[in-house]
């Protein structure tokens, strides 16, 4: 089974937040061998500019050679398939283009989407995406 993480659910389990219980769950079934976990570079990046923002880029740096070692697959090349599904869905649902870019990759990949964003929920519904919210 494929998951696909946000932004907001790495940024969930770097600052402890309240769904980091759940996101350790799923990195660790992701190290046992029992999931794959992706990423989208463009949400990755979401990640590394908010500690750059909130911590400086040494600390950012430190924090993403950190990262670098979790089970996550990241996703840095875009196909035409998947560039003009990110397209359709900021178009359709005027949603942010990291969003658009997690939603196109998660078709791409049949992944369910790992996050707590609500800005996923239109396009949950309209393109019968699979979704684990995240708690809050």
């Amino acid at each position: 089974m494929n998951y696909l993480f946000d932004a907001c659910a790495l940024i969930s389990l770097l600052k402890r937040e309240a769904a980091f219980d759940q996101v350790s769950s799923l990195l660790a079934r992701a190290a046992a061998g029992e999931i794959s976990i992706f990423m989208s570079i463009v949400n990755l990046v979401e990640v590394y500019y908010g500690f750059i923002r909130d911590a400086g880029e040494q600390a950012a740096d430190r924090i993403m050679s950190y990262v670098a070692g979790f089970p996550i697959t990241v996703i840095d090349t875009v196909n035409g398939t998947v560039y003009r599904e990110a397209a359709r869905f900021k178009a359709v649902h005027s949603m942010s283009l990291a969003d658009a870019f997690l939603c196109a990759c998660a078709k791409d990949l049949s992944a369910i989407i790992v996050t707590k964003d609500e800005e996923i929920k239109a396009a949950e519904r309209a393109d019968a995406l699979a979704v684990f919210w995240l708690a809050k």
